[in-house]
């Protein structure tokens, strides 16, 4: 009875709701790149034997891997530069010459890291592949000795005062007056998305709203000279149009014509803040404690720019990815598709059915955001193929369901018959994912999606006649005829099945840049060093993602007295956030004498906070409603307190559709395409504000206004589309007036066909019938009344607010 209930209520409420708002690339061939440098002599050793076992793994990780004269080798030998960590006369002499200069318990902190980084002598075109690739060599000698992993050690960082920042207006009319004209002038021909070859992002474009957007993070207002637009300039040479230093000068002046025109954000005195921070300050988590062993493929996709995704398994040949069409790069590392692929060459990729091949064992690893639930073919998220009908192995997508096709003894050569994800459990949904494929000739094919096993399996069949001439591809398939579209974050291939345990740390590790940021309260709670620290990390191109706040004091001190900390927010450039305070509405009580050397947990939740000056220049910083003696009364945001239902209580047994599915949904209803240009661009506006998951005790009252916006756009493509519009209500003349369009006797011919077209089944929590025409008849009759002058699209505007209070109500909404 309460499901019942529970349809009935929300569909007449939500019925009014959604009326009272309406009313107010082709085929391609596999393309072969450039073979590896080769190796030069220097790396054939025939000096004495290695003394200990630690360093012939030294060798085999790390100098067999630098010591050619097209790396380290060209300086670092004997006689020639020091320290000679690569000489080859003595690999033992080479071993101690390099002891001081790694770290094997943080490979990443290692001194050689840090000078490759720096730009010293990288072999690649990338600062950050060279160092990502040298520190995992660097952690393959540790994986393989007894030295013990590193743990995060907190610093200080610097003090700085909340407030006094400046932010970009919402409006682009100063941009458009002042650096867009110089963009749209000289930036043209690769920066805008209808260039010869378009490059990411689209700062120069024709739309200028969007060319903004796509340049927000390139500005500085607080130090113009620091804009990413003057850098690329005046200190990377990138494209000048005539001298450097004076197109450099040229920009900055531009710049600072928008800085000088923007206030300050000064913040509100009466708020009890933090120390602030940026994202640079905070300390750089470790990437370690992922399981990595037998890792020969291996793309974090941190370059950040360029069109080269780099593999950074320390495996030669490196199997760096080309990326060709709409790819862009997502901000805290990842690639976001939306046409096109990332491609190795033919012969670097050899090497992984060279490795797979030889073991008979594989794990493809990656943490995707599908970009959608109705891409089928399968979708390829990663393929190593020829085409869509030969391939050694492809992850792919049907819907809600990840694929896995594997040529194995068992099947064909395009890997058929695929594996996949029970179409009842709708594992794959459009949302960050950690999903992992094994093979192994005992245990078969299995899948597994956020640490978990989902169950599917298939015989244990061998791996046999892979193809070493096909290319790693991700996004599609060679042919150009399976385009997937989502972010793919990180992407490791293994030529062993990693077990359940190995999959489960890896997901717990988890994906992506991320930082402790440590904001100072010792001066609010009256006991230095203080500090809570937050994990941070860039959720995507356009927010934050603050997570697990907990509470210590780096002199390892315990409190003094208990304290209080209540109604805590988070804070960006000056003011605090209006959305996204998870903490806004709770209280945290710490006993006198809490140790504070390991850290109190105060919370185990997240939130997401969105930018708005990019990572570089985005502060952050803490305010609260009380924390010790201090106290401030908020009248400037709030959140909706949600009550929390006790164990043990009843709970309604029906669950709530997700965005996905709430998309999917009423593209099917209506008709119309979830490509239409409107639809979609309502769509990615909205998509986070629809539910996320599918218990009906999280529902908000913000996501049934996202419903009711995608209704609205649903609603007006369905009755503007003349086609839809007489296959729906053939017997309904929408160019009359109201009174005759909506009389009593054509009333039926609109009302039935349209409960008929959006409420097509009859479920026991559904409404009843004669209850929705008695709420469509008196809504009618509300909008109708226009005291004779009606205005010619009365009528079908009518019809979008009947069609949209039907579409966005329970009916829809319920699963």
């Amino acid at each position: 009875m309460q499901t019942v209930l529970t349809a009935k209520i929300l569909f007449k409420a939500l019925l009014l709701l959604g009326a009272l708002v309406l009313a107010g690339c082709g085929g391609a061939e596999v393309e072969q790149n450039p073979p590896p440098p080769v190796q030069e002599d220097n790396t054939n050793y025939n000096g004495p034997a290695p003394q200990t076992a630690d360093i012939q793994l030294f060798k085999l990780t790390l100098w067999d891997n630098i010591a050619g004269n097209n790396r380290c080798g060209a300086c670092h030998v004997q006689g020639n530069t020091a320290p000679a960590f690569v000489r080859n006369d003595d690999i033992n002499l080479a071993y101690a010459a390099a002891v001081p200069l790694v770290n094997l318990a943080d490979p990443a902190q290692s001194a050689l890291v840090s000078k490759i980084a720096g730009g010293h002598n990288c072999w690649l075109a990338s600062d950050t592949a060279c160092a990502d690739t040298l520190t995992q060599w660097i952690r393959n000698w540790a994986n393989s000795s007894e030295a013990e992993s590193a743990t995060v050690t907190l610093v200080a960082p610097p003090i700085r005062e909340p407030g006094a920042s400046k932010a970009l207006p919402e409006s682009p009319a100063l941009f458009g007056n002042t650096v867009y004209p110089l963009l749209r002038q000289f930036c043209v021909n690769c920066h805008a998305p209808d260039a010869a070859q378009p490059q990411s992002p689209f700062f120069a474009g024709s739309d200028l709203s969007a060319a903004y957007d796509a340049s927000r993070k390139l500005l500085n207002l607080d130090q113009p000279e620091l804009s990413r637009f003057v850098a690329r300039l005046g200190g990377e040479f990138h494209n000048c149009w005539s001298s450097c230093d004076s197109d450099a000068a040229t920009m900055l002046a531009a710049i600072r014509q928008i800085a000088d025109s923007v206030e300050l954000t000064e913040l509100d005195p009466a708020l009890v803040p933090s120390k602030a921070l940026r994202l640079g300050d905070g300390v750089v988590a470790s990437s370690g404690g992922r399981f990595e062993a037998n890792q020969i493929a291996f793309y974090q996709f941190k370059t950040g720019s360029g069109v080269i995704a780099y593999d950074t398994s320390g495996v030669e040949p490196a199997a760096n990815l080309s990326l060709q069409g709409d790819i862009s790069w997502v901000t805290g590392w990842g690639l976001q598709i939306n046409s096109g692929r990332a491609q190795a060459s033919t012969q670097n990729s050899a090497k992984l059915a060279q490795l797979i091949s030889a073991t008979g064992e594989m794990t493809v690893e990656a943490w995707v955001v599908p970009a959608n639930v109705v891409q089928e073919g399968p979708a390829a998220i990663v393929s190593y193929a020829g085409s869509s009908t030969e391939r050694n192995v492809t992850l792919g997508q049907t819907q809600y369901n990840y694929d896995f096709l594997l040529r194995r003894s068992g099947s064909d050569f395009a890997g058929m018959p695929a594996l996949s994800t029970p179409d009842a459990d709708e594992v794959l949904q459009a949302t960050l994912q950690h999903v992992v494929l094994t093979q192994d000739p005992v245990n078969g094919q299995r899948i597994y999606v956020n640490g978990n096993d989902t169950g599917v399996r298939s015989a244990a069949d061998a791996i046999r006649n892979w193809d070493d001439t096909y290319a790693l591809i991700i996004g599609n398939e060679a042919n150009g005829n399976r385009q997937w579209q989502g972010s793919i974050r990180l992407l490791a291939i293994h030529n062993k099945a990693l077990s359940a345990a190995q999959i489960r740390q890896n997901y717990e590790v988890g994906v992506g840049q991320k930082f402790y940021l440590l904001f100072s309260i010792g001066e609010l709670i009256d006991l230095a060093d203080s500090y809570i620290v937050f994990e941070v990390a860039q959720f995507d191109n356009y927010s934050y993602l603050f997570n697990a706040p907990y509470l210590v004091n780096l002199e390892g001190r315990a409190l003094p007295q208990s304290l209080t900390i209540s109604d805590m927010a988070i804070g960006i450039n000056g003011k605090e956030a209006l959305t996204g305070q998870a903490w806004l509405k709770q209280q945290f009580e710490l006993a006198s004498g809490t140790a504070l050397d390991t850290g109190a947990v105060l919370s185990t939740q997240g939130t997401i906070i969105g930018a708005e000056l990019g990572a570089a220049s985005d502060e952050f910083f803490l305010s609260f409603g009380r924390i010790g003696e201090r106290q401030n009364v908020r009248t400037g945001i709030s959140v909706p307190v949600q009550s929390i239902i006790a164990s043990g209580s009843q709970s309604s047994d029906i669950g709530l559709k997700t965005f996905a599915e709430v998309h999917a949904s009423m593209s099917a209803l209506t008709g119309v395409a979830q490509q239409q240009a409107a639809v979609a661009q309502v769509y990615q506006t909205i998509q986070r504000q629809l539910p996320s998951a599918d218990t009906v005790d999280t529902f908000v009252s913000a996501q049934q206004m996202a419903i009711t916006q995608l209704a609205i756009a649903y609603c007006n493509a369905a009755i503007e589309d003349s086609a839809i519009r007489q296959n729906w209500f053939s017997g309904v003349d929408f160019n009359a007036s109201p009174g005759v369009t909506y009389s009593m006797a054509n009333r039926p011919a609109f009302i039935q066909p349209l409960l008929d077209r959006l409420i097509p089944l009859s479920p026991q929590s559904s409404v009843l019938r004669a209850d929705a025409e008695t709420e469509l008849d008196a809504l009618i009759n509300r909008l109708s009344s226009c005291n004779g002058s009606c205005s010619s699209d009365r009528s079908r505007t009518i019809a979008k607010a009947a069609c949209t209070a039907v579409l966005a109500s329970a009916e829809l909404l319920l699963q």
